[in-house]
């Protein structure tokens, strides 16, 4: 006896909504949870080729998701509005029951106990909380906000060079005096003291104890070091050991801070998301990847937690230090703006092409990215896969979209994003009557990760066809003549409705200027 089969996760809008359609119309269906059951999500990867749930089966035959579902409910009405049938119970009956059961094991409801998910480990807050003047406890995050709201920042010079978002000793003090129960500049200087051992205050060279002086400059640990976006404050607590749980409520809340400064046409206002109540939140929060050692991952673990974290950084530093538009600025973006993980500082060039190109030559570049004396090397996969470029999104339009990935299906889930990416025309085009291959400029920069030479790089880009592209191709391939390759042009524009403009400058927390130091 056949049934519908709905590959599904809990709280899924989408899928709740076929599920609903279905049951309004009376018609049972059978759920495969990945919730409960994630190593199903495999089997619904090589049947569906789609990473997006629901995934629905009547019977062997993929029907898709939602809105798919969708249409063929209302196809099947229009069925009974001609008479053909009375009810969608009917139909279902003669076009679905009527059928064998599927045999395909990877459609089979799973039979072993249900995975129960992992909760985020208890942060022991106690033992990481910080006093207030009085005495009183509270978190790092509520007492950075405070003194932030609390103590001046500005740029000061001293001996020719600019130290920027800081102020003096003596500044601080006249702003904690303020404060209740803060009853004497001694007091205020004691306590500046306490900030700069729990490591939320520091000296702009981390060269003084704190003193109530104006020639002393100190700053809060938030903008020490703004080239590295998780540097708000120094993870002391515990650290999750499930790294891609970790990621998983970090992507979880960069979706909150995105949702709530989305219009309607699907742009993001940047700018606007700074001051999203999630966005404090998640400052703190991604400051645990801190804590995350790479060298402890297995290969598809790395792989896997390389792309979802760089796919994450990329819209962190677009909120934080702006996006940049001119090929100077970007080609400092990629290599100044880095991030901490593990205690391990990398930029986006450090990720991508030392560690997941497993230390491969970056574009327009003469040698590796990392040398043979970087500690950071033995932290490289093993083998570069090519399709990573079809995963790894820096938030330009030509970049492929934003997909989540798991170390236990990466290699499913990296076959299905090149197989979407390269049915798009605008990344690869097959011209079978000019002999002619029009390609993504991905494909030139990162040629050496795909073939050998140009030449062999149509015999590549068939593996990642199907249907009447892939047979054009492969019969240009077959024909032995020449094909000519020409390269699109890359588009860098964004989705921001809003953005700051980022240069280097930025992320410097110091700065020569002569000028400036001298006259002010």
């Amino acid at each position: 006896m056949g049934r519908i089969t709905i590959f599904a996760i809990q709280d899924c809008p989408h899928c709740k909504r076929a599920k609903a359609a279905l049951t309004q119309g009376g018609i049972p269906y059978t759920e495969i949870s990945l919730t409960t059951h994630p190593d199903k999500r495999i089997d619904m990867l090589s049947l569906a080729d789609r990473l997006t749930v629901p995934q629905v089966f009547f019977n062997d035959v993929h029907i898709g998701g939602a809105d798919d579902t969708l249409a063929i409910l209302n196809k099947w009405e229009e069925e009974i509005a001609n008479g053909k049938y009375k009810t969608l119970t009917e139909i279902y009956a003669d076009k679905i029951v009527s059928k064998p059961d599927s045999t395909d094991p990877r459609l089979a409801v799973p039979t072993t106990p249900p995975v129960v998910e992992q909760p985020e480990p208890p942060r022991d807050e106690m033992n990481t909380a910080v006093k207030l003047p009085d005495g009183t406890l509270t978190s790092i995050l509520d007492l950075t906000t405070r003194l932030g709201n609390t103590l001046p920042r500005k740029d000061l010079p001293w001996n020719l060079t600019v130290y920027k978002n800081c102020f003096t000793g003596k500044e601080a003090v006249n702003a904690l005096t303020t404060w209740e129960f803060v009853n004497s500049r001694d007091e205020a200087v004691e306590y500046g003291n306490y900030l700069l051992e729990k490591q939320i205050l520091d000296h702009v060279l981390g060269e003084h104890e704190f003193k109530d002086k104006k020639n002393l400059y100190f700053r809060l640990s938030c903008y020490q070091d703004p080239n590295i976006l998780n540097s708000f404050r120094v993870w002391t607590e515990r650290v999750d050991p499930n790294a891609m749980g970790l990621l998983k409520r970090l992507k979880g809340l960069m979706g909150k801070i995105e949702s709530a400064v989305t219009d309607k046409n699907g742009d993001i206002d940047y700018i606007a998301a700074r001051d999203n109540d999630n966005y404090k939140i998640f400052e703190e929060a991604v400051c645990e990847l801190q804590g995350v050692k790479l060298d402890e991952m297995d290969e598809k673990t790395r792989l896997a937690f390389g792309i979802n974290v760089y796919n994450l950084m990329i819209k962190y530093a677009f909120i934080k230090v702006g996006i940049a538009k001119s090929n100077w600025n970007r080609g400092h973006f990629f290599k100044t703006v880095k991030f901490n993980i593990g205690g391990v500082i990398l930029s986006f060039n450090d990720l991508e092409n030392g560690i997941i190109r497993a230390n491969g030559t970056p574009p327009y570049a003469l040698k590796p990215q990392f040398d043979k004396k970087d500690p950071r090397l033995k932290l490289a996969l093993e083998k570069v896969d090519c399709r990573i470029h079809f995963a790894l999104n820096c938030g330009a339009k030509s970049c492929p979209p934003v997909k989540n990935f798991t170390a236990d299906a990466i290699d499913e889930e990296l076959r299905i994003v090149s197989q979407a990416f390269a049915e798009q025309e605008e990344n690869v085009a097959v011209d079978e009557a000019n002999s002619e291959l029009r390609l993504t400029m991905i494909l030139s920069w990162y040629q050496a990760d795909f073939a050998d030479s140009a030449e062999k790089l149509p015999a590549k880009i068939v593996t990642f066809l199907r249907g009447s592209k892939k047979d054009k191709l492969q019969k240009m391939i077959d024909s032995g003549k020449p094909i000519r390759i020409k390269y699109n042009t890359y588009d860098w524009s964004t989705n921001a409705s809003r953005s700051d403009t980022f240069s280097s400058s930025k992320v410097k927390p110091n700065q020569l200027d002569p000028v400036k130091a001298v006259f002010g």
